[in-house]
């Protein structure tokens, strides 16, 4: 059961509200402006899901590991709803201290933030401390049922599936309703012959009276789906036997035959699902001193038939990290940005080859699109592009024209050869190339001194591209850096990042400025 949680202090700054645990100084584990937003954005954190409505990270602070769960404003409607209600991060918080109180294990909340404009909520977040040893109901499932002692494996998801039934009781014997009660959203704590659980998604709890029958149905459905492939017959009769507390057996019966019909009907309504893929991928990651960014690379792709890191002479703890994940690993002396991918592609054995730098990442619902959209790729098609996401100054960048950007990085390898020019190399494939819609997360830039440096060496690469003897004039020193500006901080709204949007464009512009300025200053030393 969740322990007890002390009433909040209530924080106001600005447009900044929060509900805080007394115990946790809020300032020293989020940061000195107390945003979220930057320990979501961080090259530490997580990301274990980046979808429309929510983003949640796991994240090391000074108060141990959190959670941060931020609900987005995705629609006017959302922000027009929200006027004189509470944010969904500060119901979660509510709801969790309720929950609590009737005795329901919950993770313990650290914060509620949220930002309001006009009374319209513009950001909100839930902090929570991490569940110690715990895991979601279905890899717990799993886990049982790999059980190699037949006998503990038949006793176990008895008492598991017993156990299970016995919550949903008693969170409807308490008027407790949670709207997405399935099993990602149930943590499981302590041996599993005896589980504990813990509720998650909290901001969907719903407390009255008395639970009605309609949604009693669409609870034990939510669970039925997505254990049903699992669960045997006998499984979800145990779980029904629990739930319904000596009920006779008719009634038994008759809850079963609905929970079976109403699963039919969604099954039907959601279509079958996709077979799984066959065709093999392998990840590519070319890196050089990148110990404090491949392990959360390559724990990206852990997904991936084949990882395979080429190294180019990196001085730091780059490669025995490598090795935790794979052992294909190659040192080839760097030969330039072309060279090494091409290197790395022919290293590779995958049917697919996907791209990577050490500075990204995959996320889950892009590795979960490439499950399934290699399940039945069509033969002409020979890649695929990603949209990149870039994470810097603590946001994620939607303007300034550097987003979506998308690149060729998932390839049929056997119709795929390296091309392109340094620093922009490219993978060319002959057939036809699809589009993903899932992001690739970007951590480019530690900070703006960073970005110059980078912006230094890029520029330097760059310019020994340039054949010698091009024309330089005041045209592209001038003419071409400021429409670089004006695309970024106009065209594409970069202006409505305040200053960070203002320094984006105004490097952008520099960048293409440094460029044409190394050419003129190399072609003019051979005058």
């Amino acid at each position: 059961m969740g322990d007890e949680i002390a009433p909040p202090r209530v924080l106001g700054h600005g447009r900044m509200r929060a509900l805080v645990d007394p115990e946790v100084d809020l300032l020293r584990t989020v940061g000195p402006d107390a945003d979220p937003d930057r320990l979501l954005t961080s090259p530490r954190c997580h990301l274990l899901k980046f979808q429309r409505k929510i983003v949640v990270g796991r994240v090391e602070t000074f108060a141990g590991p959190l959670y941060v769960k931020r609900y987005r404003v995705y629609a006017l409607r959302v922000a027009f709803g929200s006027i004189g209600r509470a944010s969904p991060a500060a119901a979660a918080y509510a709801n969790a201290r309720a929950l609590a109180a009737r005795g329901f294990g919950v993770p313990r909340p650290l914060a509620a933030i949220e930002y309001r404009r006009a009374g319209m909520v513009t950001r909100s977040f839930l902090l929570t401390h991490e569940v110690p040893a715990s895991e979601t109901a279905d890899l717990a499932w799993r886990r049982i049922l790999a059980f190699t002692d037949a006998s503990a494996r038949r006793t176990t998801r008895r008492r598991f599936a017993a156990a299970l039934g016995r919550l949903f009781r008693e969170l409807h014997a308490a008027g407790v309703y949670h709207a997405d009660l399935k099993d990602v959203n149930v943590l499981v704590t302590g041996p599993l012959s005896a589980p504990r659980f813990v509720l998650l998604d909290l901001e969907r709890v719903r407390f009255a009276d008395a639970v009605s029958g309609a949604r009693r149905l669409r609870n034990l459905v939510q669970i039925a789906r997505t254990l049903g492939a699992q669960a045997t017959a006998a499984d979800r009769m145990r779980f029904l036997v629990a739930y319904l507390d000596g009920a006779p057996r008719g009634e038994r019966r008759g809850w079963t035959e609905r929970v079976l019909r109403a699963q039919r009907r969604k099954d039907r309504r959601h279509g079958a699902r996709r077979s799984r893929r066959s065709a093999t991928v392998s990840c590519t990651v070319v890196c050089q001193d990148e110990a404090a960014q491949i392990a959360y690379c390559l724990e990206s792709v852990r997904w991936c038939d084949e990882i395979v890191v080429v190294d180019g002479g990196s001085r730091d703890a780059t490669m025995a990290i490598a090795h935790r994940y794979t052992d294909t690993i190659f040192a080839n002396p760097w030969p330039g940005y072309r060279a090494q991918k091409q290197f790395a592609l022919d290293a590779a054995d995958g049917d697919w080859v996907l791209n990577l730098d050490a500075d990204e990442r995959v996320s889950d619902e892009l590795a979960k699109e490439i499950d399934r959209v290699l399940a039945a790729v069509p033969p002409e098609v020979d890649g695929f592009t990603v949209p990149r996401l870039v994470s810097y100054l603590g946001r994620w960048w939607y303007r300034g024209g550097w987003y979506p950007r998308p690149v060729l990085r998932l390839v049929r390898r056997a119709h795929t050869r390296w091309g392109g020019t340094d620093p922009h190399d490219r993978p060319e494939v002959p057939g036809r190339v699809g589009r993903l819609r899932a992001e690739i997360f970007h951590y480019t830039y530690e900070d703006v001194s960073d970005h110059l440096r980078t912006v230094s060496h890029l520029t330097t690469v760059a310019a020994a591209e340039v054949r010698r003897g091009r024309r330089v004039g005041l045209g592209r020193l001038l003419l071409e850096p400021a429409w670089r500006f004006l695309r970024s901080y106009v065209v594409k709204q970069g202006f409505r990042e305040g200053m960070p949007g203002f320094f984006v464009a105004a490097t952008d512009a520099f960048y293409v400025f440094l460029r044409w300025a190394r050419v003129w200053e190399r072609d003019r030393a051979t005058w």
